[in-house]
């Protein structure tokens, strides 16, 4: 694997971190850091797997993921050539969104 395919860049107006993302445990940190740190910015930039994704605060908890269905939580996650909103979780998910740019759930 490339290394980054094995890495996440998590950019904010504060500065740019780099998180490994191979394990389960190195995504929920690196969810855990996002949705804390997108608390206390508007906008986050987080690269993961060759897709860049806009990362804000959720609007309301009404909203579902593009990808599950499910309610989107405390972040909303777009693509940057996209505008359907993606809950973190299906965001970090590896397949999740295919090389087509399609959502599979």
């Amino acid at each position: 694997m490339s290394e980054l395919a094995n890495s996440a860049h998590v950019h904010a107006m504060t500065g740019t971190f780099v998180v490994p993302v191979q394990s389960p445990y190195d995504r929920q940190v690196l969810r855990e850091h996002v949705e804390r740190l997108a608390s206390r910015v508007s906008t986050l930039t987080l690269r993961l797997r060759e897709t860049r994704w806009i990362i804000t605060p959720s609007a309301t908890g009404e909203e579902q993921c593009a990808a599950c269905a499910q309610a989107l939580g405390r972040v909303t996650c777009r693509r940057v050539d996209d505008a359907a909103a993606t809950c973190i979780t299906c965001a970090m998910h590896p397949g999740s969104v295919g090389s087509d740019g399609g959502y599979h759930a």
